[in-house]
């Protein structure tokens, strides 16, 4: 009876030493992937957004509150804009890895939406720091049963540093109505992403007093939205707009000398995005605790209503759709080949 008393003692233990009343408390250190395009023509954005998240990383010594982190860092591009092998090969690495806490990525909307029915199913967080597409996170034209269709889970696990492309939309047709015009012309080629991109500009449009027309009488008279530039003509003049912003731009004034100290070169535009990307999915990790059962849905929970203070994108949240409330679209003057910065408002709602 002794011995026997024993080992029931010492298997006891043995159970209850995995966590609170014997459920499994996770093994750190946790893994963040982070899946960018590190090479190919998108290759230097990408590698801006991979150092913004390593160097946020690094700011709070490699830990989420008191679980130590680990990031792998991978390559979605295999020297193109974006490759779909590599691309599924990265989601089904991180959701196969039961270290994994989140993943951030990617850097386009057409990468996303490949990878994110694949981290959905498998209840990993996603974040990416530049796919603005709408679709994504709510219902489109041209995207049938979006954004459910990027949920077999039936629950969002997506959610994005940079502001939609709906809200770089609703920039033109504000500025368009600043600038004085009071008609518009937009096209589109046919895709699903213009055709949209045109249902949008004339929804926001009307609201600003901006009558969307066809043709010549937009051209002498008003503005002309084209959808793939992100580009504005009033009555001659060119202007663009664009979700990244500049590093001179952002609210958080330290950032662009931390990156160049850290790096040896000045931040590109979605290293404040790459950045944000990965204190935000630490920040929800910091808070998850340490229950392994339910680990993932508590990181994903804690990214989703999230408010972030004092970030280098300024004060924002995260909606419960995966948007942000972070909102300052650049506004340039077209020069011949050269871009003139002319701030970054956010657009009125």
């Amino acid at each position: 009876m002794h011995r026997l008393a024993l080992a029931a003692l010492l298997l006891t233990v043995t159970v209850v030493g995995c966590g609170v009343a014997g459920s499994a408390t996770i093994e750190a250190p946790v893994t963040v992937y982070v899946s960018l395009p590190l090479t190919g023509p998108r290759g230097a954005d990408g590698r801006d957004a991979a150092d913004g998240a390593r160097l946020a990383l690094e700011q709070v010594g490699g830990k989420a509150g008191s679980i130590d982190i680990r990031a792998r860092f991978l390559d979605d591009a295999k020297g193109r804009s974006w490759d779909p092998v590599a691309v599924g090969a990265n989601a089904r690495q991180a959701v196969q890895d039961s270290s994994a806490a989140a993943y951030v990525g990617e850097l386009d909307s057409e990468p996303t939406r490949a990878s994110v029915p694949i981290t959905n199913d498998a209840g990993l967080v996603q974040v990416s720091p530049g796919a603005g597409a709408v679709d994504l996170t709510a219902p489109a034209a041209g995207y049938p049963d979006s954004p459910d269709r990027y949920r077999p889970s039936g629950s969002p696990n997506f959610a994005r540093t940079v502001p939609s492309d709906a809200v770089v939309v609703e920039a033109a047709a504000e500025w368009a109505s600043e600038l004085g015009a009071t008609q518009a012309e937009v096209s589109s080629d046919g895709s699903a992403f213009q055709d949209l991109a045109v249902i949008e500009f004339r929804s926001a449009a009307a609201e600003h007093g901006v009558q969307v027309v066809a043709g010549s009488a937009a051209r002498r008279t008003g503005a002309r939205y084209d959808p793939p530039t992100a580009r504005l003509t009033v009555e001659g003049s060119p202007y663009e707009l664009s979700a990244e912003l500049e590093a001179s731009r952002l609210p958080g004034k330290g950032f662009p000398g931390l990156f160049r100290a850290r790096f040896h070169r000045p931040p590109g535009p979605y290293a404040a995005f790459g950045h944000e990307a990965m204190a935000l999915v630490l920040q929800a990790i910091g808070g998850a605790g340490t229950d392994a059962s339910s680990f993932r849905d508590k990181v994903r929970e804690g990214v989703f209503g999230a408010h972030r203070d004092g970030t280098v994108l300024g004060s924002y949240a995260i909606t419960d759709d995966g948007d942000t409330s972070e909102c300052m679209i650049q506004r340039y003057r077209v020069e011949g080949t050269t871009r003139v910065p002319l701030g970054a408002p956010c657009p009125t709602d």
